[in-house]
């Protein structure tokens, strides 16, 4: 079973003051660092999205992209757009998309993805869920449903909630809340983690 994953980086950063969230600093370590390093014994190969700094993304990884012309500025799902053509990504027989700024990602993510996908072989697309909420953007789905987001997104969609729903996802339970966690602001990165 071939697994790939896509890093989502391509944001503006606003609540970081516009910085480039992916290259953003924690304990000595660029945030997408912490993220291909949790991924990378459980996927095959990684693909990260962005909209800047292409050259220092694509020293983590050779696929490295940017969202479509046609499909810029508007959120994340420009990217899933973006990947429908992304041919590696879409040999592979599921792909995990995750979040730059979560960097506490378990190490059990895809084995427990793929458990549940064992158990409903007829799903197709599966988020993280937590105790407290769901966690849309940290997603396992098969690669073709990406054919389906320009079709979304020309109706004025954005939400990868509303998109999950379209595919009819379903949630897979994890239990630490923290593993999920987004480093949005200056002040979640000086907070001290347990």
């Amino acid at each position: 079973m071939t697994i790939s994953a896509l890093i989502m980086a391509g944001g503006q950063g606003l609540r970081m003051g516009g910085k480039d969230k992916g290259l953003v600093r924690w304990r000595g370590k660029a945030f997408v660092d912490y993220v291909v390093e949790a991924l990378c014994p459980q996927v095959d190969n990684i693909a990260i999205s962005v909209n800047r700094n292409f050259e220092e993304y694509a020293e983590r990884t050779p696929n490295v992209f940017t969202d479509a012309r046609q499909w810029q500025g508007l959120g994340p799902l420009a990217a899933l757009a973006t990947a429908a053509c992304n041919i590696q990504l879409n040999m592979s027989e599921w792909l995990l998309i995750v979040p730059c700024d979560t960097l506490l990602l378990p190490d059990d993510l895809v084995a427990t993805f793929i458990a549940a996908a064992e158990e409903e072989p007829s799903v197709h697309a599966f988020y993280a869920e937590t105790a407290t909420q769901p966690h849309y953007s940290v997603m396992f789905i098969r690669p073709r449903l990406l054919q389906s987001t320009p079709a979304y997104l020309s109706t004025g969609m954005r939400t990868l909630q509303g998109w999950l729903e379209q595919q009819h996802a379903q949630a897979v339970q994890f239990d630490n809340e923290q593993n999920f966690m987004n480093f949005n602001s200056e002040q979640e990165i000086e907070k001290p983690i347990c």
